[in-house]
């Protein structure tokens, strides 16, 4: 909260995920950037922890159990109806199939939830062997 959301994500990448990354692709607006400090802090922490659970799965899973496949991460940030962020990795995507190793889904459908209860939203795309994308969405007033 003192930090304010995009230093905590800078943060999370430079500590927690540091070294999971080929690179990280950073990309805010400036105005991205004034709002994200301004916002409630309690709708910081939901974005927040929304974020950082993208960064982890893509740091855990973006490989696909391959240590040596190249993993990218572009970080953008930016503002147009409201604040967007988009977390996007080119790994190996999300496995549709139930009892993947790729985990159980249920971190993500938990902030989808919290995403929606601040009046947000929180999608995910993701084509095999190319990407996976969050996108995160909070309206302003």
């Amino acid at each position: 909260a003192q930090m304010g959301l995009i230093p905590a994500l800078r943060k999370s990448l430079d500590g927690e995920l540091s070294g999971a990354f080929d690179s990280i692709n950073w990309q805010v607006d400036a105005a991205a950037e004034t709002d994200a400090a301004e916002i409630p802090v309690l709708t910081a922490e939901v974005l927040y922890y929304a974020a950082r659970e993208a960064m982890r799965n893509a740091a855990i899973y973006g490989r696909g159990g391959h240590p040596r496949r190249p993993l990218n991460l572009t970080i953008e940030i930016t503002r147009g109806d409201g604040l967007h962020i988009r977390v996007e990795d080119d790994g190996v995507g999300v496995e549709q199939t139930h009892g993947s190793p790729n985990g159980s889904g249920h971190g993500m459908a938990l902030h989808s939830t919290m995403m929606a209860v601040i009046g947000g939203s929180l999608t995910v795309e993701s084509v095999p062997d190319q990407f996976t994308r969050v996108l995160l969405y909070l309206p302003l007033e």
